[in-house]
């Protein structure tokens, strides 16, 4: 059908007079419907209403895309490891979020060499910046991998007691040098976090739950 042709249509029905010609077509399209939704007394008459107002929606939502800069209408998910898509979190599905969202800074960052970039408070970053590699890279596969003490061992050829002990080892330095940190600031009424409040008064970084 040639554009605009039902105008002529609205004319003979009276619905756009010569008055009008003076508006955009949208609006002399849309002001000619208001008439036609006003007079509309049989479902053939609120039929044409409904197509009237169905083709300027489609008009306005084409302009709109055609002023939109996004992604193409393929699904974000496409072709994603289903380990993504379930619904138990893992480090791997929040690495896929967070590169779905086009923040790279924590993919950049994904190795053990690099776990002190992970963390926000610069002084903790240090410690960990400042520990042996073989003990980051036990952090690293621990506790964002979320590897076992037995999984982590045998990927490295060692006993799972051996790792446990150097684990807690690492711990316990880290605990014992960022509690220095804690009481530095509260000595110096520095701002702290609740956790890390909870932390230096309990030695721990939060309240374990009680099992039943």
């Amino acid at each position: 059908m040639p554009k605009y042709t039902e105008f002529q249509t609205f004319r003979e029905q009276n619905f756009i007079t010569e008055a009008d010609g003076d508006m955009l077509h949208r609006e002399t399209r849309a002001f000619a419907i208001r008439r036609i939704e006003e007079s509309a007394r049989t479902e053939a008459d609120f039929e044409n209403v409904l197509y009237g107002w169905d083709k300027l929606d489609a008009n306005r939502e084409r302009k709109e895309r055609g002023h939109e800069i996004g992604r193409s209408t393929v699904p974000l998910e496409w072709g994603a490891d289903e380990m993504y898509l379930s619904d138990r979190p893992s480090y791997d599905m929040v690495l896929r979020k967070l590169l779905l969202a086009g923040e790279f800074i924590d993919i950049i960052f994904d190795r053990p060499e690099t776990v002190h970039e992970l963390v926000t408070d610069a002084e903790l970053s240090g410690i960990l910046k400042n520990l042996k590699p073989h003990l980051k890279n036990m952090l690293y596969y621990l506790f964002l991998r979320d590897y076992s003490a037995a999984e982590y061992a045998e990927s490295i050829g060692q006993s799972d007691r051996n790792i446990r002990s150097i684990r807690e080892t690492a711990l316990k330095k880290i605990r014992k040098l960022y509690g220095g940190i804690l009481i530095y600031r509260k000595e110096n009424n520095l701002p702290m976090t609740l956790d890390e409040k909870f932390f230096l008064e309990n030695g721990v970084r939060k309240i374990r739950k009680q099992t039943a």
